[in-house]
């Protein structure tokens, strides 16, 4: 079975078990006169159902799901579509992308910088790279290897530093599998579902309220989290400075006047844009005591030439 079939089945499991687990919680309200009987239902207190729902996910919800495994074809499969439709999307509205051009070289170089620190780097051999010709500050990645970058970025990230901190977030959500969380959900919810494992009534709710939980958080910031540390770390092993990385983050925040809007964490796609500012120093401090270096490089004439340091080094800024 292909994984297009898995996912829209997925999809049709997804309303058939809300209904059933609607109809369920109704059979299982407490009636009038009856709140103090033992009710046999393991969800019989409304609260407690609607925590077990709709709470964060647990970490051993999170280890069921990554233990599902996803083969290299299935990924490439999975990660192929999801960016031709993504660049399509742009495509249509009218947003154009460069393969090739002086810019895209320059991020290649720094990728193929960056790639070898990955420790799945044998996996993605092959990185493709785009440029998204907009004002937008934002970069992509796709489980089949594509990284899209938004000109905005490089204009915002001022520095080579900073942006090398960048392609080191992109390459880490591909080398922790990050992008293929869902394709693993749908693959669990068609074994879960299925009566494959045996099934009772019990195991059919515990298996509902981890479904219910990974639809109501379908983002994890922790993952982004991830992938800021690597980032940090990586562009520091090849002699950058962090802190521009960071510097990045707090100018976002400056740039978004700083608002926190009232959602929670569990909800959000990325953490917040401060925090992410000081979560990256504090991990540059710690880099510091581990392994002091003095001499770390910023690059504000490369980004600004294109030309990356692994051609020319620029040491008057």
């Amino acid at each position: 079975m292909n994984m297009a079939t898995v996912i829209t089945q997925a999809r049709r499991i997804r309303f058939a078990s809300a209904r059933s687990l609607a109809l369920l919680m109704v059979v299982a309200w407490p009636t009038v006169g009856a709140a103090q009987q033992q009710q046999p239902f393991p969800f019989s207190d409304p609260k407690k159902m609607f925590e077990q729902m709709f709470e964060a996910a647990p970490k051993e919800d999170r280890a069921k799901i990554d233990k599902i495994e996803m083969s290299k074809r299935e990924e490439a499969e999975i990660g192929g579509r999801a960016s031709r439709e993504y660049l399509k999307a742009l495509r249509r509205g009218g947003t154009k992308v460069l393969e090739r051009g002086q810019e895209v070289e320059y991020l290649r170089s720094l990728v193929a910088q960056v790639q070898p620190k990955m420790k799945n780097a044998k996996r993605y051999r092959r990185i493709r790279v785009y440029l998204a010709v907009s004002d937008k500050t934002d970069a992509r990645s796709f489980p089949d290897g594509a990284l899209i970058f938004f000109r905005g970025l490089l204009e915002f990230a001022e520095n080579e530093a900073a942006l090398v901190g960048v392609v080191g977030h992109e390459l880490s959500h591909l080398d922790h599998g990050h992008q293929l969380y869902n394709a693993k959900r749908a693959k669990w919810m068609q074994r879960a579902f299925s009566g494959a494992d045996g099934f009772s009534p019990e195991k059919f709710m515990r298996s509902g309220a981890l479904l219910m939980r990974s639809f109501s958080r379908p983002f994890r910031p922790e993952e982004e989290s991830e992938a800021d540390r690597d980032g940090a770390t990586w562009a520091y092993e090849l002699g950058y400075d962090p802190r521009e990385m960071a510097k990045l983050f707090r100018r976002m925040h400056k740039r978004d006047r700083g608002g926190k809007p009232n959602i929670p964490t569990f909800l959000r796609t990325h953490p917040y844009h401060i925090d992410r500012f000081k979560a990256v120093s504090r991990r540059y401090e710690q880099l510091q005591i581990e392994n002091p270096k003095s001499d770390l490089y910023i690059g504000a004439k490369n980004l600004r030439n294109r030309v990356p340091r692994s051609v020319r080094e620029f040491r008057d800024e």
